[in-house]
């Protein structure tokens, strides 16, 4: 027997006089209307502007209307995505000044929806977020576990192509603010060390096992370590030869505020794109990777390029590129350790304690083990295989046995490995031969820039005179012809002379000329397609011209602003401007420019007020990003991966979530809870039924939810303890009139025939449209002998479901009995 909460077209109508189905939402909204309670939960979440909601399950209708009747914050979408079975059941009307804003789908559908474009860009900003229904919420029905499983991990699929394809953006506009600050390309550093071996040391879990072997040998190792784990190597007395950041995101400088310990003795090496918050504050010697210039097509062709998608593979590329032709990994994991953990310990995500509750990827270790590991690690590891084929003459050693297994990268422990003294240049001194005047780069970075801005000025001229040319298009349709051949002139004059400008518009907006683009065949195109088409491709190379316009004079001022510094010896014009813009660690910069000046009194305040500010940024985590990290271990995430790892029957993966889970029970009752389920299905799945029905029977009974309950039920079917599963079926009663079939079906199994009927019959009275019951309760009247109650009762299915054959066959059949008999 298998139990099973079905859905059953069968509403209820609470206190408050609002209708839902218990099948759904059980007694939710009997003690607190679905008003209250959503503003609770849901109000601050849904009142954010410029943000696409998904919500999963729409508490028969409930959730959907409390958005309906809400005033839908500006540039805000919701997604409502219900089951298959349950989406009949549900009729909602959606205003049409709504319909644009609001949409209610099935899984299927919801596929197709964030194929649009309107979608996709709230995706490609991260600017969505996923929500669960209350009935989804509480997890007692597996189908919903299993469709927000699947829905979170297509949006986390998509999240992460899109914003390989669509993110060019925010690369573009960190690129030009670095403009200022990117002065020595890496590409002076190629082949410094041939032959050479390097370690490259990245923040995962593995760094811990490797860290008494690393500062034992700092001196015979070249060390390239990534920016969030140069302050655990400083504060171990490591010394790190060179540091690489890469991500242009704002929370970069939070995971790697440490580096800034080691800016005296380490050599920077960053991508043209890094966070300016990194780059602008670094008080060290630095170089850059790929080009300073997005326009200068030819200038830094020949340097090195940054290799995504994470730094680790940027680190590894610029190893290579420097001779190196050992590369030892560690901490270069690619995989949550056994653990949980993501991270070595120190680290902000490692302080969070392990990920418990992330909807991750399974890879296999040099240990032969599975590991947990998100998607852009996948990513990460074959990006990391294809250079290894690239370069075969390179070995690649992981010294980690728990790091994720990758092709053409062998492991080998520290104790195989044997160095030789590195007594070569060291790399700053390199860098420190190459490293121009400040003042006469500032100067020809400045000229380059106002080229730029003059061009641009010029391309948006011609841009805007064709966008009104296109707009005039349908107007006169005799005149298309001598239009086109105008605009046509214009983008010639755009293609002769502003080629490399125009492919930098064209690339950055990538996403405003996609509405360009058509699906249409040639053959159908009619000439106001084609005047449709020119109108789009013209307004969107006019906006985005407008926009990189605007962007490289923000450049332009930075450059002057950046050369106010070298000349300004008193900090008053400076120290707002840094506040304004975050960047109150120039001051070390500006301190060291200038040999350290005397500074007046009213002087000496601003320097406190600009150093303090600075240790403050470089110790205080983002409350945001430590808000991001502890969301994925809520006890909701963690019991819908359980769910989902059960379903995928992975006893493995729930193995370790419940030796992951055992150190933080005491004390957590949730967490108690949630161990001793995983445990039960772990065992359940290895068929040891009796030790995982001990798991479930050890769990307080006041921790016993729904979920535990049922398969605990199950379990004592399965081992034939019939007075256990009735006593459960009892409390189990509480959550829902759903399971009362079952509760009579094992009062008959125990010999309480009259109680078993009086269930049923209780139940029916209640659930009069449930065909299937009633046709249960018929076939078990026949097995009494009753058959003017089983003709009663075959005759109740068919007012239900008159096209039941099988209630048809039975009352037809009892029919002609019960005449024979008379």
């Amino acid at each position: 027997m298998q139990l099973q909460a079905h859905i059953l077209n069968n509403f209820a109508i609470s206190r408050f006089n609002e209708y839902y189905l218990p099948s759904i939402n059980r007694h939710t909204f009997e003690g607190i209307d679905s008003k209250t309670l959503y503003n609770r939960r849901f109000r601050q979440s849904f009142s954010q502007q410029d943000k696409l909601h998904i919500v999963v399950g729409m508490d028969s209708g409930l959730l959907a209307n409390y958005v309906l009747e809400q005033d839908l914050p500006i540039g805000s979408k919701f997604i409502f995505v219900e089951l298959d079975e349950v989406m009949p059941l549900l009729v909602i009307d959606i205003p049409a000044d709504k319909q644009s804003a609001i949409s209610i789908v099935n899984e299927a559908s919801f596929i197709e929806l964030m194929e649009h474009d309107e979608f996709k860009i709230y995706l490609i900003k991260g600017q969505y977020e996923i929500h669960q229904s209350l009935g989804v919420a509480s997890q007692h029905l597996d189908a919903y576990i299993a469709l927000f499983n699947r829905i979170e991990t297509k949006i986390q699929d998509d999240y992460f192509t899109h914003r390989i394809g669509f993110t060019q953006k925010i690369f573009f506009q960190t690129q030009l603010k670095n403009i200022a600050d990117n002065q020595i390309p890496a590409q002076i550093l190629r082949n410094t060390f041939s032959g050479k071996t390097c370690l490259i040391i990245a923040g995962g879990p593995s760094l811990d096992e490797h860290i008494d072997w690393i500062k034992h040998n700092n001196d015979n190792l070249f060390i390239i370590a990534v920016s969030r784990i140069a302050g655990k190597l400083a504060d171990n007395g490591i010394s790190v030869d060179i540091i690489t950041c890469v991500d242009p995101q704002d929370f970069s400088f939070d995971v790697s505020r440490d580096m800034f310990k080691l800016s005296h003795q380490t050599l920077l090496v960053n991508s043209y794109h890094v966070s300016h918050k990194v780059l602008s504050q670094w008080n060290g010697p630095k170089a850059y990777l790929g080009q300073r210039y997005p326009w200068s097509g030819k200038h830094d062709h020949d340097n090195i390029i940054t290799v995504g998608p994470t730094v680790t593979n940027s680190s590894i590329r610029l190893a290579i590129e420097m001779g190196f032709t050992t590369l030892l990994l560690s901490g270069v994991d690619y995989c949550y350790s056994k653990s949980g953990y993501s991270h070595a310990k120190g680290t902000v995500e490692a302080s969070i304690g392990p990920s418990l509750g992330c909807n991750n990827k399974w890879v296999e270790t040099y240990a032969g083990q599975p590991a947990e590991t998100p998607i852009q690690l996948i990513h990460a590891m074959e990006s990391l295989a294809e250079e290894a084929k690239t370069y075969p003459y390179i070995s690649f050693i992981n010294l980690s046995i728990n790091a994720a297994k990758i092709e053409g990268i062998v492991h080998m422990p520290t104790t195989a490995i044997m160095l030789s003294s590195f007594t070569d240049k060291s790399v700053i001194e390199v860098i420190n031969e190459a490293t121009p005047d400040t003042g006469d780069d500032l100067n020809s970075a400045i000229q380059e820039c106002s080229k730029a801005i003059s061009q641009l000025e010029t391309l948006r001229q011609l841009t805007k005179k064709a966008l009104t040319l296109a707009n005039t298009l349908n107007e006169d349709p005799q005149d298309s012809c001598l239009t086109l051949d105008k605009i046509n002139q214009i983008e010639e004059e755009i293609n002769l002379h502003y080629a490399t400008l125009s492919r930098l518009i064209k690339t950055y907006g990538y996403f405003e000329f996609s509405h360009f683009l058509t699906s249409r065949n040639t053959d159908s195109w009619t000439q106001s397609h084609i005047n449709e088409m020119t109108l789009n491709y013209y307004e969107a190379f006019n906006t985005i011209c407008h926009d990189i316009l605007e962007l490289a004079k923000k450049s332009y001022d930075n450059l002057q602003f950046r050369q106010l510094e070298l000349n300004s010896t008193s900090l008053t014009p400076l120290a707002p401007i840094w506040l304004k813009k975050t960047q109150s660690g120039r001051v070390y910069i500006w301190d060291k420019y200038h040999k350290h000046p005397t500074l007046s009194e009213s002087e000496q305040v601003i320097w406190n007020e600009l150093t303090e500010q600075f240790s403050q940024d470089i110790t205080l985590v983002s409350p945001v990003y430590v808000e991001a990290l502890n969301k994925a271990s809520t006890a909701e995430n963690i019991y819908t991966k359980i769910m989902t790892l059960y379903a995928m029957r992975n006893n493995q993966g729930l193995s370790i979530t419940v030796e992951n889970l055992l150190p933080f029970v005491d004390g957590n009752p949730e967490l108690q809870r949630l161990h001793h389920l995983a445990l039960a299905l772990q065992l359940s799945l290895e068929q040891q039924y009796q030790q995982a029905l001990d798991a479930l029977l050890a769990l307080p009974e006041d921790l016993c939810t729904e979920m535990e309950l049922k398969h605990l039920i199950l379990l004592a079917l399965k081992l034939e303890k019939l007075d256990l599963a009735e006593s459960t079926l009892v409390k189990i009663l509480a959550y829902s009139d759903e399971y009362m079939p079952q509760y009579a079906h094992i009062l008959k199994l125990c010999g309480k025939i009259q109680e078993s009927v009086n269930i049923y019959l209780d139940y029916l009275e209640k659930y009069a449209s449930d065909t299937q019951t009633w046709i249960k309760l018929g076939l078990f009247m026949i097995e009494l002998g009753q058959a003017e109650g089983a003709h009663t009762a075959f005759t109740n299915a068919l007012n239900a479901d008159p096209s039941n054959q099988v209630a048809q066959h039975y009352a037809a059949e009892l029919t002609r009995i019960m005449a024979e008999a008379q």
